[in-house]
């Protein structure tokens, strides 16, 4: 609640009058231009613009034509501006561009319109750097809520799990995540990138994904650089509220909706303490032994804290609720002077969003190779899982922004506050085949509740005439992840269910884990820009230096639960298994050995860790145009990098801030800019870049994930990997938002860093290695055209693909026990194969109408990425492959408009093809069995926003 009474207490600050405001662009460094021009024509009436570029004009209502002119650049009129009542704020967005002849001014007439649009696709235009970008307008045609939404729609982008971005379909490692230009902290134990689905579009005002490299950017990425620009302060005062519901058949308003015992705050995306660990995990609690072989006094600390735990082992029964959302946010800004030459302003904003997923189909089975009466080697099941599965995700969001700036100067801080409550709950039967045959009917539990809160504080600085500029931010950050109270059941039956009973020898015991990880982070950015005149090139110089730092915590606690003996009596009900009548309790009687379920574990050792990481980066760069036509930037950075790491590896070893890695590199890069007129780029460059392991991968950590039942053994030897990277780009750029791009790359992968499995003996333990060399080519399309545009109507066509060839070469052990499988079979295996995590395709296209007069806006989106490999086989272990999703959104929207408010309806419907999320385990090219599949159904929702 404390972030409403924010918001609304800043409602009431002073507000600017009616006015028209924008902002001026250098068109050719893309950056603001400070000290431009700005009249109303006929007058002498005018301002000019601050230190970010941008203008306040407080005006009566009528119809004004706007001069903006800046010493040796054209001069630019925009006309038709008009101002009445109805109109609160008129943002003009204006490039100006140096003059081929600067003793004269050439004046170019055009029209007042606001887009965002034009806005990103200028940017991408003048960037020194490969940029696709989405603004916050296209983000409002498409009806996201949130950023992993959103982005999969800018060209090679693909979003995986709903959450994870993989640029030019790399997987995450190659991906990194920023804010505002800033790095965040993990909020994943078991992930590089950062959730895209906790950051509400609301709270944003664009996102760009950089492609190549600069020497300000840091040099671990290779696919892209994915930065979230959040919203500004507005110049007049602008309060916005919205609401929307979703409805998807399948799953809302279910009575086989599951769910785990909710705490009264789980609606708010955290735990109140009911899932919090009651016992101590440093207690040693003694076996279930009868007297005299332990104490009375120390069975009964066994049988008290067995007590202690949650009783609830089983999900509960009831019916699915709609999806649902709130955002609220202000913005207003006070001028200290009459001249408006320093200013405060102020951003709240505030996020609420429900969702509420049922699968009745979800599917898991894990096969293996095995030699079938003809000799020949196929691929049979080991294991099947069919279950109901339930999750309700809420999310919470905040965001406070204060800043002060006068014509040079620029200081502000922001606060944002993200949290999400993830649970999951499944009913589930499995049957084993071939190493442990049996059938069993179960449950599995989950609670994850995720923070991240981040202070970002930054200045801007102009010195002397603006020639010289000071940039620099600072960011202290923390991130939460709790992985509370997993629970996890399963009862050997029969296929006609006549009895169960626990066989912990046959399949793992009930268990209960509790995961926290905490990393805390501080990043610092400090850049010079001065710009340079020389007689036969114009530019600007950049120096700079970063500091990363980032420690991590991580443990687990992990209880399983043991019944001695005859388990049949619980009748299969997980909620047996601790009730009270149920518990061990040690007999009087010496000797005597009761019945009961009791627990064992506590801290798992290997499971416990501690990481420190430093970055420190020093880079220097030069941007040079040379001409109209040829533009060159070029610079060096170099970074020093280390992991330390505290932990017990699995036969006892002891490591105390054990250096793991320390990197020393230099990277290079070079961009040439060939600019044949204002409309077309030709793009080449080259740079070098690295992947860096993660956390838990630099590590000695043995981490056991009993419901996924899976295992990952860190590698303490694993390194650093290195990519050289080309590309080639030519891009049109046309009027009214109309472009065209298409794009060449290659990446050389020296020592790839990937995710396999241990061993085939092991099939669900995985580390990761360092494999060798591999290769990347890929093509990127795009293109936006309007297809019709008149007075009344407007229909707009954009499309984007990429196509991309990736090749890993083998390791030795891998390539070996391929092809002991492929000899078998008479036939013969190539040394390459492609790319784990990487996406063949990627394709994305939009139409979009709008009835001008009506404010009725439609759209349809599709989109779909190819066949990917999910998991690298090994021996009798043969690889995954994610299935193509065609996934076809459509989305309508009605603007209702008056004098005070600015009313808008949106429906929208999501998955109109109604495809299924599956994936195949794929042998000698062919898709065999089914590894996972569900279906997300179709969602229709209806939303209302209000703008006031």
């Amino acid at each position: 609640m404390k972030y409403i009474y924010a918001l609304f207490f800043l409602v009431g600050l002073n507000a600017f009058s009616q006015s028209v405001t924008g902002i001026v662009m250098d068109g050719e460094y893309n950056e603001p231009l400070v000290f431009a021009n700005v009249l109303i024509k006929g007058t002498t009436t005018g301002t000019t613009t601050d230190f970010d570029g941008k203008f306040v004009l407080e005006v009566d209502p009528g119809t004004y034509t706007l001069v903006f002119s800046f010493v040796g650049y054209d001069t630019v009129e925009i006309t038709d501006i008009n101002v009445d009542n109805t109109t609160k704020e008129n943002f003009i967005e204006v490039t100006l561009l140096p003059s081929a002849n600067q003793l004269d001014s050439v004046v170019i007439t055009t029209t007042s319109k606001r887009n965002s649009e034009a806005s990103v696709l200028n940017l991408q235009k003048r960037s020194v750097t490969l940029v696709d970008g989405l603004s916050i307008q296209s983000i409002k045609k498409s009806g996201d809520s949130d950023v992993a939404g959103a982005i999969k729609r800018v060209p090679g982008i693909s979003v995986q799990g709903g959450k994870y971005v993989y640029v030019r379909g790399l997987g995450d490692r190659y991906s990194k995540t920023l804010l505002n230009g800033m790095e965040l902290p993990g909020l994943d134990p078991d992930r590089n990138t950062i959730p895209m689905d906790i950051f509400p579009t609301n709270i944003i005002e664009n996102i760009l994904v950089k492609k190549s490299a600069s020497a300000e950017i840091g040099a671990d990425f290779t696919g892209g650089t994915v930065d979230i620009t959040l919203k500004d302060f507005s110049f007049n005062p602008t309060y916005n509220v919205s609401f929307s519901a979703g409805y998807n058949p399948d799953m809302h308003f279910n009575s086989n909706f599951l769910e785990d015992e909710t705490s009264s705050t789980d609606w708010l995306a955290r735990d109140d303490g009911l899932r919090d660990l009651p016992i101590d995990p440093n207690l040693d609690l003694p076996p279930a032994l009868p007297n005299p072989l332990i104490s009375a006094e120390e069975a009964a600390v066994l049988t008290d804290n067995t007590r202690k735990l949650n009783k609830t082992l089983a999900p509960i029964k009831t019916s699915s609720n709609l999806n649902y959302s709130f955002a609220a946010s202000a913005s207003n800004g006070y001028k200290f002077k009459e001249d408006g030459e320093a200013s405060i302003g102020y951003l709240a904003a505030i996020g609420y969003k429900s969702q509420t997923v049922l699968y009745e189909d979800f599917f898991r089975g894990n096969a293996f190779l095995v030699p079938n009466t003809d000799g020949y080697i196929t691929n049979e099941y080991d294991l099947n899982q069919t279950s109901v599965l339930g999750r309700t995700n809420n999310y919470v969001s905040a965001l406070l922004g204060v800043s002060f700036k006068n014509q040079k100067n620029k200081i502000g801080i922001n606060y944002i506050s993200l949290l999400n409550g993830e649970s999951n709950a499944q009913n589930l039967e499995r049957q084993s085949f071939i190493e442990n045959p049996y059938f069993g009917v179960g449950s599995t539990i989950t609670y994850t509740q995720r923070k991240l809160v981040t202070i970002p504080l930054y200045g801007k600085h102009s010195i002397g005439n603006g020639n010289f500029r000071i940039n620099w931010k600072v960011a202290k950050s923390n991130s939460t992840l709790n992985d509370k109270d997993f629970r996890r059941t399963i009862f050997e039956t029969d296929s006609d269910q006549t009895y169960f009973q626990l066989t912990p020898n046959t399949i793992a015991a009930p268990s209960r884990t509790w995961r926290d990880l905490d990393e805390e982070g501080v990043v610092g950015k400090l850049d010079f820009e001065l710009d340079i005149d020389a007689n036969s090139f114009t530019g600007k110089l950049g120096l700079g230096a970063s500091y990363i730092d980032k420690e991590r915590n991580f443990d687990s606690k992990n209880f399983d639960i043991f019944y001695s003996g005859n388990s049949q009596v619980l009748e299969g009900n997980p909620n047996n298994i601790l009730a009270d009548e149920n518990i061990w309790v040690q007999s009087e009687t010496p000797f005597e050995i009761s019945d009961g379920s009791y627990i064992q574990g506590g801290f798992e050792r290997t499971n416990i860790y501690f990481s420190e990481l430093d970055n420190t980066a020093y880079y220097f760069s030069a941007e040079l145009k040379f001409s109209d036509v040829i533009k060159v930037v070029m610079g060096t950075r170099f970074e020093t990098f280390s992991l330390r790491y505290t932990g017990e590896d699995l036969f006892g070893t002891e490591f105390n801030r054990e250096k793991f890695i320390d990197d020393k590199d230099a990277f290079s890069n070079i961009n040439l800019i060939i600019s044949p007129n204002e409309k077309s780029n030709i793009r080449i460059s080259y740079y070098k870049t690295t992947a860096r392991p993660s956390f838990k991968e630099a590590s000695t950590a043995f981490l056991v994930d009993p419901v996924q039942e899976q295992i990952f053994v860190g590698n303490p030897d694993i390194q650093s990997a290195y990519i050289d990277n080309y590309d080639l780009r030519y891009e049109y750029f046309g009027k009214k938002n109309q472009m065209f791009a298409i794009s060449l790359f290659a990446k050389q992968f020296e020592d790839p860093i990937e995710v396999a499995v241990v061993s085939e003996n092991t099939p669900n333990d995985f580390t990761v290695v360092n494999n060798e060399e591999a290769t990347v080519l890929g093509i990127e399309l795009e293109v936006r055209k309007n297809i019709l545009t008149t007075d009344k109507l407007t229909l707009n066509f954009s499309a984007n693909g990429s196509y991309i060839d990736a090749k890993q070469t083998m390791s030795d052990a891998e390539y070996e026990s391929r092809l002991v499988i492929a000899e078998n079979n008479g036939e013969t295996i190539d040394r390459e194969r492609e790319l784990q995590g990487q996406s063949p395709y990627m394709i994305n296209a939009g139409l979009v109408g709008k009835l001008a007069e009506s404010e009725l806006e439609a759209g349809l989106f599709y989109n779909v990425q190819g066949q990917t490999l999910q998991i690298v086989g090994f021996g009798t272990l043969t690889d995954v492959y994610t299935e193509p999703f065609n996934n076809l959104d459509l989305s309508i929207s009605k603007v209702f408009s008056s004098k005070k408010v600015k009313k808008k309806v949106s429906f929208k419907m999501k998955n109109l093809l109604q495809d299924k999320r599956q994936s195949f385990y794929v042998f000698n090219d062919k898709r065999e069995e089914l590894f996972s599949s569900y279906s997300p159904g179709i969602l229709l929702s209806l939303g209302v926003s209000l703008e006031f």
